[in-house]
């Protein structure tokens, strides 16, 4: 069987689109329609195969813009989601555009008026929209949003930080919930300098350097430890 193929992927970014490969270390490969699939209790060496649609635990891309720097919300508290072939959309003319389900769940999922949300798996309208109003069956946009699409596509629909053009102390940067706090260590660690407290420089560039380690070992398991590096007082 292969190994590890679980953890080890490959993408290439193309728009709004991730295209993703899993890696096979030793497993021989067949063509089935469009797509690589591998050959169980066989040996061929390595490949890239296209992936189940079942990723176990989920995958998890972290990333930054620097046209979105500051967020009201961190991508840990955002829980609303919804997906399924039951959703349309609804180009309302010279009113606003809609999001319909034949299942009612929009409220349930968590959904509100003022949440931002991103779309994806539809023919038409995958995008970032901010919800104006938000009932069990029927999320409401800005007119002109969308192209008319009936429900038939495996649609997802789920809630992103929403962006403050005015930031203030109730905001972070957009990054998750450690880096953040990551960051803060290291412009403490500036000004310490510019101060000439060297040694609390050096304090504030250790934290710095923890949280960015902790955030890492969050996504990996490994089975090996090593000492960290001295640090040296200038």
């Amino acid at each position: 069987m292969s190994y590890d193929t679980n953890k080890n992927w490959f993408y290439e970014i193309s728009g709004r689109d991730i295209h993703l490969w899993q890696l096979v270390e030793t497993a021989a490969t067949d063509t089935i329609g469009d797509h690589r699939v591998k050959l169980p209790a066989e040996y061929y060496s390595k490949q890239l195969i296209y992936p189940d649609e079942d990723i176990t635990n989920g995958l998890r891309v972290e990333y930054t813009a620097l046209s979105e720097p500051f967020v009201d919300e961190a991508w840990e508290s955002l829980t609303s989601t919804i997906s399924g072939t039951g959703i349309a959309f609804v180009d309302g003319g010279g009113s606003s555009d809609t999001i319909t389900d034949t299942g009612s769940g929009f409220v349930t999922a968590g959904f509100a008026a003022g949440d931002k949300i991103r779309v994806i798996g539809s023919a038409s309208n995958d995008g970032d929209y901010v919800l104006t109003a938000a009932i069990a069956g029927t999320l409401t946009v800005a007119t002109g949003s969308f192209t008319a699409e009936t429900a038939s596509e495996s649609i997802t629909i789920y809630q992103i930080p929403d962006e403050d053009t005015s930031p203030d102390e109730t905001n972070h940067v957009n990054l998750n919930r450690l880096l953040s706090l990551a960051v803060v260590d290291y412009i403490k660690a500036q000004l310490a300098e510019l101060e000439g407290q060297i040694d609390l420089k050096q304090y504030y560039m250790r934290e710095f350097w923890k949280k960015v380690g902790d955030n890492e070992s969050n996504k990996r398991k490994i089975s090996m430890s090593f000492p960290i590096s001295t640090f040296a007082v200038k």
